[in-house]
C-alpha cells in the first residue's frame, strides 16, 4: 500500500473519507476525501502465505502483517528500521481486537452496531476516533491526533476488514 497524507489544511475539513476501487481486477483501493483532488492514500493487499499491505506515509513506510495461529494479530513494522511499532491481537475474531503501541498506548476496535458492518477505534476511555463502514467510508472524529495517526488506523481497519472477510466491494473509481 503507498499512502500520501493530506496536509493538517486538508484533516481539518475532511471528516469523511472512503477507501474505493480504481482496480477491480487487483486488491487495489484509494483513500479519497469527498469530491475532487487526487487520492490521500493508496493500498495494495498481497502476500502469498499470510495476507500482508504497506503503507507509505511522507518519509514513512510501514508494513501490516498476519500472524500467529488462525491470523489472530497483525504486527506493524516501520520498513525502514524493521522496528514493531504496534501489534494487534482480535479478541473476538471480526468483532473486537486491541492496538498496542510499543511507545505507549491501547486503543480498542470494535463493532459498534449489531446490525450494521461499522466498526471504531476508541482509545482506553472509550472516546471513539474514527468510524469505518464495511463499504469503506470512514468518519473522522476531532480527537484524533496526527496524519501518521490517521493513515495507520485507516490502514490498519481497512487491513482487518478485508483480511477477515468483512468488507463490503467498495463503489467503483469513476474515472474523469
Amino acid at each position: 500500500m503507498t499512502a500520501t497524507i493530506p496536509d493538517s489544511k486538508h484533516l481539518a475539513t475532511a471528516n469523511s473519507l472512503a477507501w474505493i476501487s480504481p482496480d477491480s481486477f487487483q486488491d487495489r483501493f484509494e483513500l479519497q476525501a469527498g469530491a475532487g483532488g487526487g487520492p490521500l492514500a493508496r493500498f495494495a493487499i498481497g502476500g502469498l502465505a499470510f495476507p500482508s499491505a504497506t503503507v507509505a506515509a511522507d518519509e514513512h513506510r510501514l508494513l501490516l502483517t498476519l500472524k500467529g495461529v488462525g491470523n489472530r494479530q497483525v504486527a506493524i513494522t516501520d520498513l525502514s528500521t524493521g522496528t514493531v511499532l504496534a501489534d494487534f491481537e482480535w479478541h473476538r475474531l471480526g468483532r473486537e481486537g486491541t492496538l498496542r503501541l510499543v511507545e505507549g498506548g491501547q486503543l480498542t476496535w470494535r463493532r459498534t452496531s449489531r446490525w450494521h458492518q461499522t466498526f471504531a477505534f476508541a482509545d482506553r476511555f472509550g472516546n471513539l476516533l474514527l468510524h469505518l463502514h464495511s463499504d469503506g467510508r470512514a468518519e473522522l472524529e476531532p480527537l484524533l491526533g496526527s496524519r501518521g495517526d490517521l493513515v495507520l488506523l485507516l490502514a490498519l481497519g481497512w487491513f482487518l476488514l478485508l483480511s477477515s472477510g468483512i468488507a463490503a466491494p467498495p463503489k467503483p473509481f469513476a474515472r474523469q
